[in-house]
């Protein structure tokens, strides 16, 4: 059985209409902000042209010329999930979003002293938002037939729904040290909120002459917010034609979060130990939760060299990992009901909600050429490798993340130059798949001990975007 997943890219741009497009929940560079850096594919830490580099490398701040820098972005996109035979034989998630997502707004403040530059942007580096619901009704033998003779009438239903979002707010400086060097800090303090919900029930029903009803039920419900602090530091070196910058990013702080977690588990008439069929509940809400989210050390390098008509960029990252802890820490109280079915058993067992990350290295290339006096080409290229990191598979509590797989991102696209603004227009393609997918509760082998769950399945996933870039910027007036 083969698991087919469709998710959307929210494109970085001031307008996108995009079909099939999604940011994934396990990957650092599906979002770019900015039209010129979007069609460059993030290749831009040597620098470019526009406040963007607040977020790229805030050392090349220096070197604008501009004392206030529009770059507006949003994205308009319709975003469609299908995850084929999520719960069964064609029982499928499927998901269809309309999103409107600001991505960019920022500027430039005006100092007195033109060594140092200031900016400010606000930016959405995550948005995921997932709604599926699968059902599944046939026959499955699953109870011994000295009990229930043939195969029993099973119901299956599973639901998930997730809304993950972040909002960047940046504030950075810079200081030309001279005609060649440029030296700048970013203060990034970002709010990242999640709600997640999943529900499970599954119904069997006895060939025994009563049609006894057996059911399992799992609900898992998690809800926060949390801010946290980074700072990146960047140096940026300009010489003629040849651009070159260096970025560190520092491990994230956490400020401030509060959120809860809540799960049910019921089972009714079920096999759970012994040959005893035994009807229970592990249950438990807690609130008021201190909440915390880890970003990793990151380091980023570029070099971009600018010709006569041509322009090529290349920019590299790598992000650390970060080892498994709890969002938030669930205190171990009673879960089990009756008790004496499983004293031992805490909520803090069950509950606490798991996060981690491997290392990873991204990599993009890009390329632009010029046309015209004022027309240009681009091309480009990144990779987008997933964070997700399988050892939370074996881990108990509840995971939230959905995707877990790494993707490739391709832009063309052009751009028309005026005198204090440039209008663009792309084209965005993004395209990955993985064969080892972990699909949780399949119907595919029902058993009591699982609450009439099937065992996790490894199966396969695929993504493919296409997008439409429409892209301003407006450059209010020279220093």
């Amino acid at each position: 059985m083969k698991s087919l997943i469709y998710l959307t890219l929210s494109c970085s741009l001031y307008l996108c209409f995009s079909l099939k497009t999604q940011a994934q929940d396990t990957n650092y560079w599906t979002q770019q902000f900015g039209t010129e850096s979007a069609l460059l594919s993030g290749a831009v830490v040597g620098g470019t042209k526009d406040n963007t580099m607040l977020f790229y490398n805030p050392g090349a701040l220096g070197f604008l010329d501009s004392s206030s820098i529009s770059v507006n972005a949003n994205a308009y996109s319709i975003e469609n999930i299908k995850i084929a035979n999520a719960i069964g034989n064609k029982a499928d998630f499927k998901s269809s979003q309309l999103a409107s997502i600001p991505l960019l707004a920022g500027g430039m403040i005006n100092t007195k002293d033109d060594r140092w530059k200031i900016g400010y942007g606000f930016m959405a580096p995550v948005q995921f938002n997932f709604k599926g619901i699968a059902r599944v009704d046939g026959d499955y033998d699953i109870i011994d037939n000295i009990e229930s003779p043939g195969a029993e009438e099973l119901i299956g239903e599973s639901a998930i729904s997730d809304k993950l979002s972040e909002v960047l707010i940046a504030f950075g400086a810079a200081r030309k040290l001279n005609d060649n060097w440029s030296v700048g800090l970013t203060n990034m303090f970002t709010v990242r909120s999640q709600t997640y919900l999943r529900n499970f029930s599954s119904y069997v029903f006895l060939n025994d002459g009563n049609e006894t009803t057996l059911s399992g039920k799992i609900s898992q419900n998690v809800d926060y917010y949390n801010v946290r602090y980074a700072a990146k530091l960047g140096v940026s070196y300009q010489k003629d034609k040849w651009r070159a910058g260096l970025t560190l990013t520092t491990p994230s702080i956490n400020i401030m979060g509060i959120g809860s977690v809540a799960e049910d588990v019921a089972a009714v008439n079920l096999k759970l130990i012994d040959d005893n069929r035994v009807s229970g509940v592990a249950t438990d809400r807690q609130t008021e939760l201190k909440s915390k989210f880890k970003s990793p050390l990151s380091v980023s390098a570029g070099v971009n060299y600018v010709g006569s008509r041509s322009h090529i960029g290349f920019s590299i990252q790598y992000y650390a990992a970060i080892d498994e802890y709890n969002i938030m820490n669930v205190a171990n109280n009673t879960f089990v009901r009756p008790e004496e079915l499983a004293p031992q058993l805490t909520s803090d067992e069950f509950m606490n909600v798991r996060a981690a990350a491997k290392s990873v290295v991204n990599v993009a290339l890009g390329y632009e050429y010029k046309l015209k006096e004022n027309l240009f080409l681009y091309l480009s290229a990144r990779t987008d490798m997933s964070y997700f990191d399988k050892s939370l598979r074996d881990e108990p509590g509840i995971k939230t993340t959905i995707s877990s797989w790494d993707i490739y991102h391709f832009a063309t696209g052009f751009t028309l130059n005026r005198t204090q603004s440039s209008l663009s227009l792309g084209f965005l393609f993004s395209t990955g798949s993985t064969d080892n997918y972990l699909q949780e509760g399949s119907i595919t082998d029902p058993n009591e001990n699982t609450l009439l769950k099937g065992s996790r399945t490894i199966t396969e996933a695929s993504y493919n975007s296409f997008g439409i870039l429409l892209g301003y910027t407006f450059h209010f007036k020279k220093f």
